[in-house]
């Protein structure tokens, strides 16, 4: 299980500092801003990034998982297991729904995603999630072992 934790924190991290980047203003892997909006959120509807203050949600979101990740498996004892491991299956809710949801949003009559963020999310941003998802369950089921 710690094996797993310590992925889940290291991926985790990861996503939290390119989302910590965009919140700064950078483009990568994108040229512009629209081309970062096709690429990351996928809507025509967007013409702008999410102000800083909303990315900046999205980092703190993704380190209290990593830290619960590494909690509910002993990595990191805060204390309290159970509500460690309680929130661990939250997540896991969360990311499962997240990785479903690429799959099946595209299916609805008058949803429009925009390319490449339709690819990259059949290919990458849904399966992250789904073992993302599948990740935190194992945890949350199996604890401190």
């Amino acid at each position: 299980m710690k094996f797993i934790s310590t992925i889940l924190f290291v991926v985790l991290m990861v996503i939290a500092a390119l989302h910590a980047y965009w919140g700064v203003g950078g483009l990568w892997p994108a040229a512009s801003e629209r081309e970062l909006i096709d690429t990351v959120i996928g809507s025509p509807g967007f013409v702008r990034m999410p102000p800083a203050w909303m990315t900046f949600i999205v980092v703190a979101l993704l380190l209290i998982a990593g830290a619960l990740a590494l909690s509910a498996s002993g990595v990191l004892p805060l204390g309290w297991e159970w509500m460690a491991r309680i929130g661990a299956g939250g997540v896991a809710l969360v990311f499962l729904a997240r990785g479903v949801s690429g799959y099946l949003l595209p299916m609805r009559p008058g949803i429009e995603l925009t390319e490449p963020f339709a690819t990259l999310d059949v290919t990458l941003y849904s399966p992250l999630c789904l073992a993302l998802g599948l990740g935190f369950a194992v945890i949350a089921a199996a604890g401190r072992r």
